[in-house]
């Protein structure tokens, strides 16, 4: 269930939830009832397809056809993968850079259905969040110096002293495409989510943003092997073959940029996955693994996605250590490993792949000696 809009009692005492992001109303009875299975939720969802088709997309700057820098995507690491840390979260939107200051405005025409559709008032993460559209990093309805927009349909509320303390924006408000949301606050770009709450897609996917083009495709950096205890493989030296008996770990250190990314950017994947060979054939390894961005997974999966290292948000430096023997697409995710031991004796061709959005594909070869 995602967060709940409404909660009502009914003359039996069941308890009614609106779970409006499902687009269900749930009964909570001691009564035995229907249940609604993960796979009838799923097809609820909002299809990407259906999304982009639904409106048109346009840019949230001004002129609403000019192309900007993209500085994130959807499945991203925040904060920094350790061993003992939890502190780290998937990144559920798409951003788009700005300046300071600069006015962000609606994507697409909706109405506020949440009872809370404004949180954060005044912190660099204030956001206002549609029924299908998110835009963070915002000071909603107010330009940088504080000064308030006239528009009465954000609400803002004063302490005794006259200070701003909180904005409001009823249910039932209707926003048009390219109306005013308010100004960019430091972080200097809008995180837009496409997707209801739980169910967000990919923004690439769900919108066509005019003019967004990617020739570039990814750099893969390193490619490192590990045993199931992740301890590194190593070679006694750098032109021997790489020999395995036992099941081993995939990690790829990859990023990728589109067109208009200054050499500094480094964002995030589509899909990582790999391959193996015998000559020219390819070998089945009898699972499916790797790692797919279609949607936000559950935070629950962030380790299953990135390897010790990774780091990426406001500061520092970005890496993506990506473990390419794990399964994780959408809500499932999963530990996976190559297991030699189902493989005959001999040499192999080990190809990881990293592909963006736009189809642009890398792969590295690496060649590996299977003993027993």
């Amino acid at each position: 269930m995602q967060p709940p809009s409404g909660i009502a009692i009914d003359n039996k005492g069941d308890l009614i939830v609106a779970d409006s992001e499902n687009r269900l109303v749930r009964r909570i009875s001691a009564d035995k009832g229907s249940e609604i299975t993960p796979d009838e939720i799923t097809a609820r969802r909002d299809k990407p397809e259906e999304f982009r088709t639904a409106q048109p997309a346009r840019w949230p700057y001004d002129p609403p056809v000019a192309k900007r820098d993209i500085a994130g995507t959807l499945g991203e690491v925040r904060g920094e993968v350790t061993t003992v840390s939890d502190q780290v979260w998937f990144h559920n939107g798409l951003d788009i850079a700005g300046s300071y200051g600069e006015t962000a405005r609606f994507v697409r025409t909706e109405k506020v259905l949440k009872p809370i559709a404004a949180e954060n008032f005044n912190t660099l993460r204030e956001l206002i969040r549609l029924p299908t559209m998110g835009y963070i990093h915002i000071r909603l309805g107010r330009d940088s110096g504080g000064n308030l927009f006239n528009d009465p349909r954000f609400q803002f509320q004063r302490d005794t002293a006259g200070k701003l303390v909180n904005v409001r924006v009823a249910r039932g408000t209707r926003f048009d495409a390219g109306d005013p949301i308010g100004t960019l606050n430091p972080m200097n770009h809008v995180h837009l989510i496409a997707g209801r709450s739980g169910s967000e897609m990919n923004a690439l996917d769900a919108l066509v943003l005019p003019g967004i083009s990617d020739s570039r495709p990814p750099v893969i950096e390193k490619v490192t092997l590990f045993d199931a205890n992740w301890r590194e493989i190593e070679t006694p030296s750098a032109n021997s073959r790489i020999t395995l008996r036992d099941r081993i770990r995939i990690v790829v250190k990859t990023f990728d940029q589109v067109d208009g990314n200054n050499e500094r950017r480094r964002l995030g994947l589509y899909r990582v996955w790999y391959q193996l060979f015998r000559g020219d054939a390819p070998i089945s390894t009898g699972s499916d693994a790797g790692i797919k961005f279609d949607r936000t997974p559950p935070n629950e999966a962030v380790k299953f996605v990135y390897a010790n290292g990774s780091h990426s948000g406001a500061t520092g430096e970005t890496i993506f250590n990506y473990i390419a023997t794990n399964s994780v697409e959408a809500d499932n995710y999963c530990e996976g490993f190559l297991d030699p031991s189902q493989l005959e004796i001999g040499t192999y061709i080990l190809r990881v792949a990293a592909a963006d959005y736009f189809g642009n594909t890398t792969t590295k070869d690496l060649t590996i000696e299977v003993i027993k």
